[in-house]
């Protein structure tokens, strides 16, 4: 995840825009999640393991999500700055190794939003 360039991204947004934004991603990472039920993935113990950890990440990543929705639906200005919010989500997709699912959320967020 490049957090220079989604800070900078988030920050054109209106805070409406963000919020929109915010829950695309949201929705995308619940819709990726569903592959983890996929027998494929729960056949042998190794890749169960990594399921489990992928599901436990991405919770980690619904939590901060939900929590900047929460603040900005509420009182935008308790919302973490957008960099803290920004570096929380790499270190949560670094943690857990949630490259293929942060980005491709992120990328589909941004196609679906307005610039400004």
């Amino acid at each position: 995840m490049d957090t220079a360039a989604f800070s900078k991204w988030l920050g054109t947004l209106s805070i409406s825009s963000r919020i929109a934004a915010l829950a695309r991603m949201y929705s995308n990472l619940t819709v990726a999640a569903r592959q983890m039920f996929v027998p494929e993935w729960t056949a042998e113990k190794k890749r169960r393991e990594r399921a489990l950890e992928i599901l436990h990440g991405l919770n980690e990543v619904h939590h901060t999500l939900s929590n900047q929705l929460l603040d900005y639906l509420t009182d935008e200005h308790n919302a973490r700055p957008i960099d803290v919010f920004s570096q929380t989500l790499a270190e949560i997709e670094s943690r857990y190794r949630l490259e293929t699912f942060l980005v491709p959320a992120i990328e589909f967020a941004q196609t679906r939003s307005p610039t400004m």
